[in-house]
């Protein structure tokens, strides 16, 4: 049997630990340096009130990966509180479970995101509505279509972020909804940003994406047409939260006959002959030596060299592993008996508070960048979601 030892207790190194533990003939050791489970994706929890640190949707074109979250968590098949509530209907699953019954489900959401700029709503992803229109005014709306024409015409070189935006959204929408956001989110101006990012994070979102999803929702033969993901209208969420689903594989794998220890920090990461022979880390009693046949790390990559021992790294790959730079954000959570922000859309929510899973702020004024607001994730997350409003505030 070979001895497996992982380096985190996020959902990289909790998803080898328990495909490597549904196949014979390996033990497995995951090492935490936290006490919880989830790494990014965890779910904090204050007062019977849940936090989602990251705001996690649950989607995924592959089935691979839809049928995994599956067998972990299925989705709903009856309503949860607030469906039955405001008597919204949904896609629920054939024979799936009934989250005011059980935990271990996944609840069917709707996705709703927008902007807040100057003191209106925006879809995001910008779409075609007859509101963006209004809220931009008819001279904006001139001049952001010209620009947009202009970009369609004559193409910047896409070698950073700057250009990859203006060459979808023109450079007046650019201005509006992307370069101060982006430089207040990542500390840095998109034309210091590779254009690749661009492509990952959008995933292909453009106005020319935005003009297919309205017309197949309009014409005969169309609602079948690939969407892309940031167009996705519903998503799938864990009944408390992401670090739920994550808390769900840890017990899994532990019944499985895994090991997880928490509060493990890596210490040194011993190697032989090129090779990595076993792991110190600190934990409650002291220093404690892990070997074994396999290795895994999720843990930060400027960490793991830094860890390693015995070994001649290159001077180059140490200097640039300790160059790495780190972007980190701070939530604030705040539990509210309302907010000032008035629902102004038909759809219908607990207490009529504003549908958005979050809103992104784009006033470059303040650095608070998302106001998540948990009651429209999951009810469950809020402990008496008809009486409070339960928000997180991104800070970077």
């Amino acid at each position: 049997m070979k001895k497996v030892i992982i380096i985190g207790a996020g959902p990289a190194g909790l998803t080898a630990g328990y495909e490597l533990l549904k196949k014979e003939g390996y033990e497995v050791i995951i090492l935490e340096k936290t006490d919880r489970i989830g790494g990014i994706s965890q779910t904090v929890k204050y007062k019977g009130n849940r936090m989602d640190i990251g705001g996690h949707r649950f989607f995924s074109k592959d089935d691979r990966v839809n049928q995994w979250w599956q067998n972990i968590m299925p989705t709903q098949g009856e309503p949860s509180y607030d469906d039955k509530i405001l008597d919204r209907e949904k896609s629920f699953a054939e024979g799936g479970p009934n989250p005011e019954e059980t935990d271990r489900v996944m609840l069917v959401r709707n996705r709703v995101s927008r902007i807040y700029y100057s003191k209106h709503f925006f879809d995001y992803p910008i779409s075609l509505k007859w509101d963006t229109l209004k809220n931009m005014g008819f001279v904006t709306t001139m001049k952001a279509g010209f620009s947009y024409l202009y970009s369609v015409f004559r193409k910047l070189p896409e070698d950073n972020l700057e250009n990859f935006y203006i060459n979808r959204f023109g450079r007046v929408l650019y201005s509006m909804f992307f370069e101060g956001y982006t430089e207040k989110l990542w500390g840095r101006h998109p034309r210091e940003i590779s254009a690749d990012w661009g492509a990952q994070r959008v995933k292909g979102l453009s106005i020319t994406a935005v003009l297919k999803d309205v017309f197949s929702k309009i014409l005969p033969g169309r609602k079948n047409a690939k969407v892309e993901t940031s167009l996705i209208e519903e998503y799938i969420y864990p009944k408390f939260g992401p670090g739920q689903l994550w808390e769900n594989v840890a017990e899994d794998i532990q019944s499985m006959g895994g090991t997880i220890v928490m509060n493990s920090e890596v210490k040194n990461i011993h190697t032989q002959n090129g090779k990595i022979t076993a792991i110190t880390c600190i934990e409650e009693g002291g220093e404690v030596t892990y070997e074994g046949d396999i290795f895994m790390s999720s843990m930060p990559v400027n960490d793991l060299v830094a860890g390693i021992q015995g070994s001649e790294i290159p001077k180059l790959v140490q200097e640039s592993a300790a160059d790495l730079p780190f972007r980190d954000f701070v939530t604030v959570g705040l539990l509210l008996n309302k907010l000032n922000l008035k629902n102004g859309t038909k759809m219908k929510t607990l207490n009529n508070i504003v549908p958005d899973c979050w809103i992104y702020v784009q006033d470059t004024g303040v650095k608070l960048g998302r106001i998540q607001i948990f009651n429209n994730w999951s009810p469950y997350m809020v402990e008496e979601p008809d009486k409070y409003v339960w928000i997180g505030l991104e800070h970077v």
